[in-house]
């Protein structure tokens, strides 16, 4: 006698023959949900937990002190600011509606003066620049003061002897800024911050010098330095920059930002320039001008940075693709990485974004926002396209923590999401996991709560910009930027 199965019944069989054949399946650390890839679409479903909370506890000293074990003289832990390993761990946490406020108002800030730039109107006053956009966190109103600013860091070391900081991951300035004694109060409580005073290789740099990139000083004083658009003041300095064991850097220039109060809500020292400038780490290393960092998803998990060496160059194996790195044409833009976008596709299938949208070399690759970014072009095909695919899940209207497209999947065993992916003018394209395109709410639940597509529409890129892509669309890839050979290299799975 033969009975006719349904086809729910017929779904689940495939799916639990998936579970038993595939082996490419992908855990997710400190979660209970694991998934496979199957072409351009990934499936989640629900794992038993595999360590209890207090566990983890134990471990976190030991896993700590084992972060850079098995890591090459070139390459330095990277930690995300939740991280057990952070200094900013057990400060309160940032929404996600919070980041995205803060990314964007950096974007905002940083390009609304191209505006004008770019603009055919007839010449006028110029615009003024937007005010700080203010975001209200754990009572602090000052953005500039907002816990975890930037979201990776790493640990090195300035001056003779050294003195060792924490400081955050940027590609975005031109310079690397450091706070710096004496404190602007007269006081000596403006910790964390680089005693001067005790390095026996510091200088300060002069008005006229080469390294000085001010016009606006003359004489024997100091270099400034002075960003009204993020409001940083300080004076153009150099030492020794050690970032690992075979790695030290003499007569690095940097920013020592005055500073007169503790940062208790800030124990990163600074930020390290990362950029294509030419005072920062990347260029002023020996050999090749090649780096690599790899972002970790997980708060519990490690991620590197890789500084020149043969460590730091791109694969042509079949799990590398490869970006075009190209010139903006705004000179002052000169220190970003721009990549070559010409499409994007969902499923497989390429979305109907208008011709010319991603033109002009107005990608912006930056580890120094969260969110990716898309200009309502491109973005809204990908919110549609994505909308229609996922029709069979109850959609959260209006949306929750500043995402438009958010599902909540309590209760579901499996999901099924169709996947992003770049794809650039050299014809490669990157294909990203959903776990780097979706925002999980919960990660102790991952996709099996209320989950946002990770993207927002960029409000305003002041003519220049047509897409951002953020440090969680990196995430567990290796980014390795070869700056020689033009390109930059996605290597998934990375850490």
């Amino acid at each position: 006698m033969y009975t006719t199965m349904s086809p729910s019944s017929v779904a689940f069989l495939f799916f639990c023959v998936l579970i038993i054949l595939l082996p490419a399946q992908h855990g997710h650390a400190a979660s209970s949900h694991a998934s496979y890839k199957l072409g351009s679409r990934q499936i989640f479903f629900k794992t038993p937990s595999k360590s209890p909370a207090n566990s983890k506890q134990a471990s976190t000293a030991t896993t700590c002190s084992s972060f850079a074990n098995g890591l090459a003289n070139n390459k330095l832990p990277v930690v995300h600011r939740q991280s057990p390993c952070s200094p900013l761990h057990g400060l309160p946490s940032l929404t996600a509606a919070d980041v995205l406020r803060r990314d964007t108002s950096l974007i905002r800030r940083r390009f609304a003066s191209q505006s004008s730039a770019v603009s055919s109107a007839p010449a006028s006053a110029p615009a003024p620049s937007p005010a700080p956009t203010i975001i209200p966190v754990n009572g602090s109103s000052d953005g500039r003061t907002l816990t975890g600013a930037l979201d990776y860091s790493v640990l090195v070391s300035y001056g003779t002897p050294e003195q060792q900081f924490p400081v955050f991951l940027d590609t975005f300035l031109d310079v690397s800024l450091l706070r710096c004694k004496p404190c602007a109060s007269g006081s000596n409580s403006c910790d964390p911050a680089f005693d001067t005073s005790r390095s026996t290789t510091f200088t300060n740099v002069p008005c006229g010098s080469p390294d000085c990139p001010t016009t606006n000083c003359s004489g024997g004083s100091v270099c400034p330095y002075d960003n009204s658009i993020f409001s940083i003041e300080g004076t153009f300095a150099q030492d020794v920059l050690t970032v690992a064991p075979s790695a030290a850097v003499h007569d690095f220039t940097f920013v020592c930002v005055d500073v007169d109060h503790p940062s208790d809500d800030m124990p990163e020292a600074g930020t390290l320039d990362l950029s294509r400038g030419r005072n920062s780490l990347p260029s002023r290393l020996a050999g090749p001008a090649a780096f690599s960092y790899c972002l970790p998803h997980s708060p519990s998990s490690p991620g590197f940075l890789s500084l020149g060496g043969g460590d730091a160059t791109v694969g042509e194996d079949n799990r590398t693709s490869h970006a075009p790195l190209v010139s903006n044409g705004h000179p002052e833009l000169a220190n970003m990485y721009f990549i070559d976008l010409v499409g994007m596709s969902l499923g497989g299938d390429d979305l109907p974004i208008p011709t010319g949208t991603f033109g002009n070399a107005s990608t912006l690759l930056n580890v120094g926002t969260t969110f990716t970014m898309l200009a309502p072009d491109a973005y809204t095909p990908l919110r549609d396209a994505f909308q229609e695919e996922m029709a069979q899940y109850n959609r959260s209207a209006p949306g929750f923590a500043g995402f438009d497209t958010c599902y909540n999947f309590t209760g579901l065993d499996v999901i099924e999401v169709p996947l992003v992916e770049f794809k650039f003018g050299n014809g490669e394209s990157f294909l990203i996991d959903g776990d780097q395109m979706l925002y999980f709410d919960d990660p102790a639940v991952g996709p099996f709560g209320m989950t946002c597509l990770a993207f927002s529409a960029l409000e305003d890129g002041g003519g220049v910009l047509s897409a951002v892509i953020g440090s969680y669309t990196q995430v567990s890839t290796e980014v390795v930027y070869d700056v020689a050979a033009g390109k930059v290299g996605f290597i998934p799975g990375s850490c």
